[in-house]
């Protein structure tokens, strides 16, 4: 994937899905993957599927649990699905990557951050950028884009 992407597209009835299910987890961080088509410039969400978080201290931390990773990555192979990126989130912090998160980042795709504060929710996508670090896509709704 191109390392100049400018904009995220998320479907609103996606970003409630996704929201939900991390809700659901809480007080756990929820992981998973984002299939999707990408651009040389935008990456569009189309489906995500939560992988089961194997981390020892999953409150504070993800690991994908590697037979849900292989059974994922291998459906989507099976059914012509593009991995465009993967995401988690952070039970009551905000939505930029941690020191935790550079360390164990994964050089492919985008990063999609689920930020849960009270009842307050964000997400933010990055990408990361040798040069520059973590870099911050927009956002937009695919419903959005159609007005």
């Amino acid at each position: 994937m191109s390392s100049s992407f400018g904009y995220a597209i998320l479907p609103q009835d996606m970003e409630r899905d996704l929201l939900a299910a991390c809700r659901n987890r809480l007080p756990n961080e929820t992981c998973g993957i984002l299939f999707g088509r990408h651009s040389e410039h935008r990456v569009a969400a189309e489906r995500f599927t939560v992988i089961r978080n194997a981390s020892r201290h999953p409150t504070e931390s993800f690991s994908f649990a590697p037979g849900d990773w292989t059974k994922a990555f291998y459906e989507a192979q099976n059914n012509q699905r593009t991995i465009v990126g993967y995401f988690h989130s952070h039970p009551g912090g905000s939505p930029l990557p941690s020191a935790k998160d550079t360390a164990g980042w994964l050089p492919w795709g985008t990063y999609w951050i689920v930020g849960l504060t009270g009842q307050d929710s964000q997400i933010a996508v990055h990408r990361h950028d040798p040069v520059h670090g973590w870099c911050p896509l927009k956002l937009v709704s695919s419903e959005e884009l159609q007005k």
